[in-house]
């Protein structure tokens, strides 16, 4: 998300000099931005994301860092970090549950309070690293669910104006929204649970979590490339050939080839195996694989 008019910087928000991709990104690799703003508040977000539209200013949207890959060296742009916008509420009727939750809240957060409540629906979610706004954003999900099926509505800043859309205008289809396809700022969304135990939801997150179990460890962006007409994506790079390949600090798994782990500070290297394997498989296959990870900066 990048804006190019004319405009002045957002005055009042916190802002971060020298802000590390690195520290910030569960890839744990990137360079630096010239600053991060960090507003505090959805008006916040808003103001900051619309001066930054038409300040003509490079700049990119940040959430919790666990589905992207930034560049190396420095990245002449800002950063919108969303981590501070956090707000979660929810409205209780009869076994209904209209749960509010902001962008920058993590969805360990919002499980936390769901357990303490006894609001059930999210389980799902449990392990993913993710911010809320990036779980809507990318329609995330897991074990077959996926965010839409608890969407009421979500907030959204156009850089005019905030709207609301409903389920039905997201458009929610298989790792993608409305929201990947215009220039927007996810505020916050309206979503819908069932009251129920804690006990109930504690069993539910324990379950999700030893499932994830088996996955890689390492820092990673969880699986690099969607599914492609229903065939496991980390399915075609082991038939390719590529498990446990490496390149430089970073290599495929040998536990699930849809993840790249990385242990170094290069995030070229990780790009690489994104691109051999995206080679392999076509060479081998036919098939082009389409990334989940989202680039922020320049590569190649």
């Amino acid at each position: 998300m990048q804006g190019e008019n004319n405009g002045s910087l957002p005055s009042g928000v916190p802002v971060r000099y020298n802000f590390s991709f690195a520290a910030n990104t569960t890839y744990g690799c990137g360079g630096i931005a010239k600053a991060a703003l960090c507003p505090r508040s959805e008006k916040e977000g808003a103001s900051a994301f619309s001066r930054l539209l038409k300040s003509g200013k490079r700049f990119c949207v940040l959430g919790g860092g666990s589905n992207v890959l930034a560049q190396d060296g420095f990245y002449d742009g800002y950063v919108l970090s969303t981590s501070c916008i956090k707000s979660l509420s929810a409205r209780v009727s009869g076994e209904d549950v209209a749960l509010n939750v902001s962008c920058g809240v993590k969805v360990a957060e919002v499980l936390a309070f769901c357990l303490k409540e006894g609001y059930s629906g999210l389980e799902f979610l449990a392990g993913i690293p993710a911010s809320m706004g990036g779980v809507l954003y990318m329609n995330a999900g897991a074990g077959g669910e996926y965010i839409e099926s608890r969407v009421l509505s979500v907030r959204l800043s156009d850089g005019e104006k905030v709207r609301v859309l409903s389920r039905e205008e997201c458009n929610f289809t298989y790792k993608h929204s409305t929201m990947r396809d215009i220039n927007c700022l996810i505020l916050s969304a309206e979503l819908a649970l069932k009251r129920t135990s804690a006990k109930n939801v504690a069993a539910n997150i324990k379950k999700r979590l030893s499932e994830r179990g088996a996955l890689p460890r390492g820092k990673s962006c969880g699986c690099v490339f969607e599914n492609y007409c229903g065939v496991s994506a980390g399915r075609l790079i082991e038939d390719a050939g590529l498990k446990g390949a490496h390149m430089g600090s970073a290599f495929i798994s040998e536990k699930h080839a849809n993840f790249i782990i990385n242990e170094g500070k290069a995030s070229s290297d990780v790009y690489a195996l994104i691109q051999q394997a995206k080679s392999e498989v076509y060479n081998k296959f036919g098939i082009t694989l389409r990334e989940e990870v989202c680039y922020i900066g320049d590569f190649e």
